[in-house]
């Protein structure tokens, strides 16, 4: 019974992961505040964006857009164009937690190639093992999590692994709600609970 549950999980987390790759209603917000309504699909940090389904799509970035909603039957999901550096174009990361501190997710898309094939030129589009000459690859795709207070400039990434140094960082972020910072390091809040800490944060540190 776990093993069928945990593979319900991963299935479920992939389609979400493919969700907005295909056309969904949406809301446009240009940056001179004004939205539109239509039909929206996001490629390559770009948006593709259409009045009616029936209409061919136009592409937007970050020039004239600031963000893009998507509405479900049961869900808005927000992205942002977000400049992560000075030296960066802004990227388009998903609004997690709205409030005085916002905390975004990006997902990247990692491929690997098996390094042992070593004589293989072509790759298979469909990502298959090697056969009839391809090489085999695999994709992964990682949840990358940055927190932002309204006043900064950039943000701040939360390097959110079991490995990392999440919890410096993350404590260092938050120093001055102390109630925060005891939970983050009594392990009472941990890595995969962010949403949790900013919304600690928002609702129980700021209303103190």
């Amino acid at each position: 019974m776990k093993h069928i549950y945990k593979n319900i999980i991963i299935i479920l987390f992939f389609i979400s992961l493919k969700t907005y790759s295909q056309t969904q209603e949406a809301i446009l917000y240009f940056k001179d505040g004004n939205p539109i309504e239509g039909f929206a699909s996001l490629k390559n940090n770009k948006i593709k964006f259409k009045i009616s389904a029936d209409d061919k799509a136009d592409t937007w970035d970050y020039e004239n857009v600031s963000k893009i909603k998507f509405i479900g039957f049961d869900i808005v999901q927000t992205y942002e164009y977000v400049k992560l550096s000075r030296s960066d174009d802004p990227k388009l990361l998903e609004l997690v937690v709205e409030g005085e501190v916002n905390l975004y997710r990006m997902e990247k898309e990692q491929i690997f190639t098996d390094p042992t094939i070593t004589k293989k030129t072509a790759v298979s589009p469909h990502g298959s093992n090697a056969i009839n000459g391809y090489a085999y690859q695999t994709e992964q795709y990682r949840e990358l999590f940055y927190v932002k207070r309204k006043k900064d400039q950039y943000p701040t990434y939360i390097n959110s692994g079991v490995f990392s140094n999440w919890k410096k960082t993350t404590t260092n972020f938050f120093a001055d709600c102390d109630a925060l910072v005891k939970r983050i390091k009594d392990n009472k809040l941990g890595f995969n609970q962010i949403n949790e800490i900013v919304e600690f944060y928002n609702d129980i540190c700021l209303g103190e």
